[in-house]
């Protein structure tokens, strides 16, 4: 095997590792900052709305924490929230910023 070829395997298994591509993502909600404008539910169908309009897991509505595989749809979701009511454990990589886990 040439050795370009081996470099190049090693720097892709230490950027899946490094940024824990491989691994489930933990989605929060945080139910009072949201103001039920529905930009998260038209990007992906894991989340629904209560009777007034909150934002929800749609399989489980009163579950405020879901570990999930990481999805592109979940993630422009988690992403274009306008008041940040949903918060993703890689959000820092969507961004660009460091990818540790937001507090």
């Amino acid at each position: 095997m040439p050795r370009f070829f081996c470099h190049t395997l090693l720097l892709v298994f230490f950027y899946f590792s490094y940024y824990n591509i491989n691994m489930n993502m933990k989605i929060t909600l945080i139910p009072e900052r949201c103001i039920a404008c529905g930009l998260c539910q038209t990007y992906s169908d894991l989340f629904d709305y209560h009777d007034n309009g909150i934002v929800r897991f749609y399989d489980d509505p009163d579950q405020l924490e879901k570990e999930i595989s990481p999805s592109q749809d979940v993630l422009e979701a988690v992403k274009n929230c306008p008041t940040r009511a949903l918060i993703g454990n890689q959000e820092a990589l969507i961004n660009g910023d460091n990818p540790l886990p937001l507090v």
